[in-house]
């Protein structure tokens, strides 16, 4: 019996994996995508392109800026200056701080507010 116990452990989960295969559908369903605005037809310049498409390899940001993009679209949204480390750091704190207070407001504070 030891000698078949790992063929009848095999014949069972091939079986059920045939069953699961037979349960997936042979036609999966597709969905066009419009991408005309995004074509590559030299209208738009490469700071002023709608899409980001990352450089090979790394590339050294220059001038202390930054590039920015709209994460759900890659939308370019322009340079910032890069912070330091000690700028960073006062950020922080400046947030940590804010955060503290609008813990401590109500529902009706803070729907007023925004």
């Amino acid at each position: 019996m030891a000698f078949w116990w790992p063929i009848v452990v095999l014949a069972f989960a091939y079986a059920i994996c045939r069953f699961l295969l037979m349960l997936i559908p042979p036609n999966v369903p597709s969905i066009d995508v419009d991408a005309s605005d995004v074509l590559n037809d030299g209208s738009q310049t490469q700071e002023n392109s709608f899409i980001y498409i990352p450089p090979r390899g790394r590339t050294k940001q220059s001038d202390r800026k930054v590039q920015c993009y709209k994460p759900a679209t890659m939308k370019y949204l322009g340079y910032f200056l890069a912070l330091r480390p000690v700028e960073v750091e006062e950020c922080a704190t400046q947030a940590r701080k804010a955060q503290k207070i609008w813990a401590k407001s109500s529902f009706k504070q803070r729907r007023q507010f925004l």
